[in-house]
């Protein structure tokens, strides 16, 4: 029997699963930096209006209740800047999701800094391959992550173990680092 129905959320391979996905994580980067929830709740009420599969209920649900959580730490600690939001993001695990809202702020910078919020990105992306279980990709760009973090690490003060980080993408089979934070 031809089985043309998906069995797991994998937006890379899947159109309607990278659409979902899209959309909820640029209505969290929206709402990050307009502190509501507003717009991602529209997102999930427009996919809980279609009728999907539950693998996709399920990941947009399960999606939302994760960014609840950090918006929940963001909103009480009051943090505004994306830079320390994104650590947030990491400590939760929603690598893609940090990549997206770094990008808003990386095209807006130059030389150095922007070579040290690339490699943020890209370490982020580290992580996103191996939960794809994609180490060939993973170690290829735990590289370039580490060359262009330890080239940009005077504007990357803001992460308090930025050393423990590039040390671990030395060999990407080891789990994400806690980010802690230096100052708000």
């Amino acid at each position: 029997m031809n089985n043309l129905i998906n069995t797991t959320f994998d937006p890379f391979n899947d159109r309607l699963a990278r659409n979902i996905r899209n959309s909820l994580s640029s209505a969290l980067v929206s709402d990050l930096s307009a502190n509501t929830g507003e717009k991602t709740d529209q997102v999930v009420r427009y996919w809980g209006q279609q009728k999907l599969l539950p693998l996709y209920q399920d990941y947009y649900r399960q999606t939302r209740e994760r960014y609840r959580q950090v918006e929940v730490i963001i909103k009480s600690a009051r943090i505004k800047d994306p830079r320390f939001q994104a650590l947030v993001l990491w400590n939760a695990g929603l690598f893609f999701e940090l990549h997206e809202l770094l990008e808003t702020i990386w095209h807006g910078t130059q030389g150095i800094e922007r070579t040290g919020l690339k490699g943020l990105i890209q370490a982020a992306g580290v992580y996103v391959h191996r939960l794809r279980e994609n180490h060939t990709a993973a170690s290829g760009l735990a590289e370039r992550a580490r060359k262009n973090l330890l080239a940009g690490k005077a504007h990357l003060n803001f992460i308090a173990n930025l050393a423990q980080l590039i040390e671990c993408l030395a060999d990407p089979s080891q789990p994400p680092p806690r980010l802690d934070s230096l100052n708000r």
